[in-house]
């Protein structure tokens, strides 16, 4: 049934059948799109709650000297920029580009707004969804305001382990590649990594 891409998102976990059909009476359209192909381009306005259910997507942010910073990486099922949906200022920051083929809904936010008003477990979802992507990227601010890039790489390590393609490490730091590189080497140099073949450890 169509209510099965849905039915395995979180926000829609306490609804049944007859529920997610209702939600589907609003207006909504879906699209698929192939690896490399933007989905959401920066600067566009939020009126729609976008649900990921199939595949796998990466937003980034780029600046004026043409950086770019991978600011996530997501894995359907999943809500794209909700904390975007319902604010005053509602452009999404970010482009958001397959990495495998993806599956994007589209739901009118004024049809999702009313129901939510008509199931309050989905609206406390929803706001539970918020405050937890707000926290995670307050860490991430925090990762740049505050921490040297040695450390960040620390922290890089601590969650994945490894480094073995250090420009796509670059990527996600947020930092030139010849910096990573230089950062990588003396830390080899001083001992606190290893390297074994083509991994960072």
């Amino acid at each position: 049934m169509i209510t099965n891409s849905l039915n395995h998102i979180p926000l829609f976990a306490s609804c049944s059948e007859a529920e997610l059909k209702q939600l589907l009476e609003k207006p909504h359209k879906v699209s698929t799109h192939q690896p490399g192909e933007m989905l959401i381009r920066f600067g566009t306005p939020c009126r729609s709650l976008l649900l990921l259910t199939e595949g796998e997507v990466e937003s980034r942010m780029g600046s004026v000297e043409g950086r770019e910073l991978v600011v996530d990486r997501l894995k359907a099922p999943c809500v794209l920029a909700p904390a975007f949906l319902f604010g005053s200022n509602n452009i999404i920051p970010v482009e958001v580009t397959a990495l495998t083929e993806a599956t994007l809904w589209q739901i009118n936010r004024e049809g999702f707004l009313s129901f939510m008003q008509q199931h309050p477990k989905v609206l406390q979802a929803f706001l539970a969804m918020i405050s937890d992507r707000a926290q995670f990227l307050s860490g991430k601010v925090r990762a740049f305001a505050i921490k040297g890039l040695r450390n960040r790489v620390l922290d890089y390590l601590a969650v994945h382990g490894s480094i073995s393609n250090v420009a796509k490490t670059a990527e996600q730091l947020g930092v030139a590649r010849p910096s990573l590189s230089r950062i990588l080497s003396d830390m080899v140099d001083d001992g606190t990594i290893k390297k074994e073949g083509k991994y960072y450890k």
